[in-house]
């Protein structure tokens, strides 16, 4: 079952917040006035998407446009409203995933503006349209199948509808006859100004963080700063570095020098959930600094990693996670998963080296390699067990099956305690047609976790086809 994310508390300072929506209607947005020339459009989703709008001498703006053209026209409604016009002289796109970009496709007057990589995967992506669409008919399916077995008055069945609807809008905008995927068409690779008159955007490219086209812009007039969706909330927690490989370095150099001016900024608005205090992302800097820091040291040492986990305990008075208001399980679990994400920085990852040698030697060679490099493990190679999925599931949707199996095969041998690599490699073999043997593999996932739906739908459904 997928959660519904909990938006993080926003900081004490006081934001006007208004329904984006008719009187007779459902709101869809609250907004909120940062100042008079900006505008934040969040989404009442499981997403909760913020939408920029910059009211500025040179027309509007927004800063990243959502996932569809349908969502697209309905920020365009909400702007209609709120500041009555909706023509665009601008839409920026803060990183190429296409929840916040293909959106672009609303607003044919605007020049599109994002980094080069952004360009780049936004139009490799839109080959991806028809199977993301089918994608999110069946998370629909699933959840409009859940809420007849709950109670319509509980929570529960409110959140199930939120995301039932959430799912039949996207549904909707990505199954609409006409819309075409729109990649930015302005581009740049480090920096760009755009003079607005009586604004000034500063973009700067961040670095690979949670995609690898992660951008910031700094509005010095209105002291605010748009982080994008580097920073992604995960319950109360705000995670960073979700990519096998990171900027961690450039990073810590972009934010040091944004927090130079400690009256620089007032607000920083994420790509979801959260708007922070200056404070906050000040104390996030401070953190990844500590981890990255201790992490580069102790490695250099030759410490083995659960000693640098053990060693990079913050005290209490210099934890800044603490802040949002998260269990000390939860803190646990996020120290461990951005020093990790931090350590790998200094090793190889065996998936990126086996998909390399896959498309460069053949699938005999890379598993030949992998052989070896698990025989050598712990030392400079790292092996991530949804890395190897990730993989795999790649070469599956290419429609190379075998690729794809041999590299489920691989995650089973690494991991055999893990459920979700019988499910995976199950799956794999019903697409080849070896429904035997993805029975066998599903009944083992399910055989480690009863608690497998996808697995024992499976399973039904393959058996009926014997």
């Amino acid at each position: 079952m997928r959660r519904i994310i909990t938006p993080i508390l926003l900081t004490c300072f006081a934001l006007a917040t208004l329904p984006a929506a008719a009187e007779d209607e459902e709101p869809l947005f609250r907004v909120q006035r940062l100042t008079d020339k900006i505008l934040v459009l969040t989404e009442i989703t499981p997403w909760e998407s913020n939408h920029v709008v910059i009211d500025s001498a040179k027309g509007l703006v927004l800063v990243d446009p959502g996932h569809s053209a349908l969502m697209g026209r309905l920020i365009r409604d909400a702007v209609r409203r709120e500041l009555g016009r909706d023509h665009f002289a601008y839409v920026i796109d803060t990183h190429g995933h296409w929840g916040h970009a293909w959106g672009n496709a609303a607003f044919s007057e605007a020049v599109v503006i994002g980094h080069e990589q952004a360009a780049a995967s936004i139009e490799a992506d839109a080959a991806n349209l028809a199977q993301r669409a089918e994608f999110i008919r069946g998370q629909l399916a699933q959840v409009e199948a859940r809420l007849d077995e709950l109670d319509p008055a509980s929570e529960e069945a409110a959140e199930a509808r939120l995301q039932r609807d959430h799912f039949d809008r996207i549904a909707r905008g990505l199954d609409e006859t006409d819309f075409v995927v729109r990649p930015p068409s302005l581009t740049f690779s480090d920096r760009l100004q755009l003079d607005l008159g009586n604004l000034r955007l500063d973009l700067r490219f961040l670095g690979a963080g949670h995609s690898l086209s992660d951008i910031v812009i700094m509005i010095p007039e209105e002291k605010v700063l748009l982080l994008g969706c580097f920073f992604l909330a995960r319950g109360s927690l705000p995670y960073f570095g979700t990519r096998p490989q990171l900027d961690p370095d450039r990073w810590l150099e972009t934010f040091g020098d944004l927090l130079s001016d400690e009256t620089a900024i007032d607000y920083v608005v994420l790509g979801q959930h959260a708007i922070w205090s200056r404070e906050q992302l000040d104390a996030m800097r401070g953190y990844i600094a500590h981890l990255w820091s201790g992490v580069k040291t102790l490695e250099a040492e030759g410490v083995d990693f659960e000693t640098i986990l053990k060693r990079l305990e913050l005290p209490p008075e210099h934890d800044p996670l603490r802040q949002f208001g998260a269990t000390e399980e939860e803190l646990e679990q996020m120290r461990r998963f951005e020093t990790t994400a931090l350590w790998r920085q200094l090793k190889e990852s065996a998936a990126i080296e086996v998909a390399a040698a896959l498309d460069r030697d053949g699938t005999a060679a890379a598993v030949a390699l992998f052989h070896v490099m698990a025989s050598n493990q712990g030392t400079d190679v790292y092996f991530d067990e949804n890395e190897f999925n990730l993989l795999g599931y790649r070469l599956l949707g290419l429609g190379r099956i075998d690729d794809a199996i041999a590299v489920f095969q691989l995650n089973v041998e690494q991991f055999p305690e893990s459920w979700n690599v019988y499910d995976s490699l199950g799956e794999a073999h019903a697409a080849k047609g070896n429904t035997e043997r993805a029975i066998e593999l599903y009944k083992r996932s399910v055989e480690i976790n009863p608690q497998n739906t996808n697995g024992i739908n499976a399973i039904e459904r393959l058996e009926s086809q014997l």
